[in-house]
């Protein structure tokens, strides 16, 4: 099984196992939850509120260390402001993907999910990501 991690704004995987691509090495054993290594070309860090990089196996922002590739995005189509403010002003000198997980010690990368996709019910906000988490 191979999987991928592909945001629509990156333009190509910024996670994959590279298959067929000797120029890499072998492919990777996959673990399940993950999509195996950052794609080469990716500057993917995991960071806490306070804007500094987690350890490895510690949750946190999935944010890009910019510059990004070529082939990210670089802004909302008439709304350079709205792009600055949703993915660049909160944690400065990275992009926000909006998604959250971990880096394992292997480098393996685990999206575990959303950052802003909670339910509200009672007062209570379940974080969808950490319901899916359980679930698998």
């Amino acid at each position: 099984m191979n999987d991928t991690w592909w945001p629509t704004e990156n333009g190509w995987p910024m996670g994959s196992n590279m298959l067929n691509q000797d120029i890499y090495g072998p492919i990777f054993p996959t673990l399940p939850g993950s999509i195996t290594k950052i794609t080469p070309g990716w500057d993917v860090r995991i960071l806490n509120e306070k804007n500094e990089e987690c350890d490895r196996d510690v949750l946190g922002r999935i944010c890009i260390k910019l510059p990004a590739p070529p082939s990210h995005t670089m802004t909302i189509w008439g709304n350079d402001t709205r792009y600055i403010n949703s993915y660049l002003k909160e944690n400065p000198g990275y992009y926000i993907v909006g998604d959250e997980g971990i880096i394992d010690k292997k480098g393996y990368l685990h999206v575990l999910g959303r950052i802003d996709d909670v339910i509200n019910v009672a007062g209570h906000r379940l974080d969808t990501g950490r319901i899916e988490e359980v679930i698998v």
